[in-house]
């Protein structure tokens, strides 16, 4: 497992109705082993900090760093890491493995 290391993260989103500010000069540093767990209201920015650690989307500013490599502007198969979503709405009625082999088999992998 890879150090995580956030400095300075920000994320806005912008829009025709304004901008909006996601995430706001975040710093966290997570050591291997550690187990953290980000909670707070909606619309605080929780899953906008997840969508950059696993690189769907790129911070506005910041660095996101594993084990010291800079990865804020790297693909998330150049990451190696996963997501894993809070409740399974999406593909309710499949099993744990169609889940998983759904959006590869999309791929054609």
């Amino acid at each position: 497992m890879a150090e995580l290391d956030i400095t300075r993260v920000d994320k806005i989103y912008h829009s025709r109705k304004g901008d909006v500010h996601a995430v706001k000069a975040l710093d966290l540093i997570v050591k291997p082993g550690e187990i953290v767990a980000l909670l707070g209201s909606s619309g605080c920015g929780k899953t906008s900090t997840l969508r950059m650690i696993a690189g769907f989307i790129e911070p506005t500013a910041g660095r996101i760093l594993f084990d010291g490599r800079d990865v804020s502007h790297s693909s998330p198969e150049e990451r190696n890491i996963a997501q894993v979503f809070q409740f399974p709405v999406i593909y309710d009625t499949m099993t744990v493995f169609d889940n998983l082999a759904f959006p590869l088999r999309n791929r054609g992998v």
